[in-house]
């Protein structure tokens, strides 16, 4: 692809918020990487500062044994999230519940994709989502854009759930699609206001780089002037292309591990490790607790 230089009018529009167009939109795609890294940084810097927030999560995997020990491990994060729905409803139910009695009523409980929730085969979303809502359950993991109906996000907020980010499993249909289905949901749920544009699930034919990576972070922080919250998974991407995506318009990092305990590896390093990144980028970072 031939690069072009940014149009400056399409540019000056970006910077005023306003909504671009599906062709302004891919006339960013196709300019420069530097330019429009530089300008979803300076939109970036003027809609939300240069502080950069980070979020010690705790993954709670399927199958992990539950005991007594996870609100000791719980204790130095903000957040302890599930991974995976149960079988059954029932059993999810149960997860939930055994959970959040053993962390008490002070430390967030997320858990589960709605993409993955709305999939199972045990009735209306919304008494699905209120039961798990009642088993103690303050807000769904994510919803990937790609997967879920707008109308299937705004169940979440109906039945009082929260709902941590908007997100992507897989950019089969490329940056373009992805960021208007974003629009889509953000349409229909304008309280929404974090999105995570990196994709959850890699293609084993078409893997992305890093340089089409932080193309994408720059393009929702353009294209999505609504959403306050670019957020990029600590442990997924590691390190080097979270501290690149920082300055190509993200302002948050989730899911840095509350351990740091360095024999589980380069992405689950100490939160000073991370603290320096975000510095060494040149913002100023802040622990998100609880919400």
């Amino acid at each position: 692809m031939i690069e072009i230089e940014i149009n400056t009018a399409i540019a000056e529009r970006a910077r005023g918020g306003e909504r671009l167009t599906a062709a302004e939109l891919a006339e960013l795609d196709a300019s420069d990487v530097l330019s429009l890294g530089m300008l979803s940084d300076e939109i970036r810097r003027a809609r939300v500062g240069d502080t950069v927030s980070y979020l010690r999560v705790l993954d709670v995997a399927a199958g992990e044994p539950l005991d007594d020990a996870l609100s000791t491990r719980a204790a130095s994060c903000g957040e302890v999230r599930l991974a995976t729905p149960a079988e059954t409803l029932a059993a999810t139910v149960d997860l939930v519940q055994r959970v959040r009695a053993l962390l008490g009523a002070g430390i967030r409980l997320t858990g589960f994709s709605l993409a993955d929730v709305a999939s199972r085969p045990w009735g209306p979303l919304e008494e699905v989502l209120a039961a798990l809502k009642a088993a103690g359950l303050d807000a769904i993991a994510e919803a990937p854009v790609d997967l879920v109906s707008p109308d299937q996000v705004a169940a979440v907020r109906a039945v009082g759930l929260g709902l941590v980010t908007l997100s992507v499993q897989r950019l089969d249909e490329g940056r373009l699609a992805v960021l208007e289905r974003a629009r889509a949901v953000l349409e229909v749920n304008p309280h929404l206001t974090t999105f995570a544009p990196l994709a959850r699930e890699q293609s084993i034919a078409t893997p992305t780089t890093g340089y089409s990576d932080v193309r994408l972070v720059a393009l929702a922080r353009i294209a999505l002037p609504e959403v306050r919250t670019i957020q990029v998974d600590w442990q997924q991407y590691g390190p080097k292309l979270a501290q690149v995506a920082l300055t190509f318009g993200a302002n948050h990092l989730d899911r840095v591990a509350p351990t740091d305990d360095p024999a589980l590896g380069w992405r689950r390093a100490s939160v000073e490790e991370v603290r320096r990144n975000i510095e060494a980028a040149g913002f100023t970072p802040v622990e998100q607790g609880p919400a």
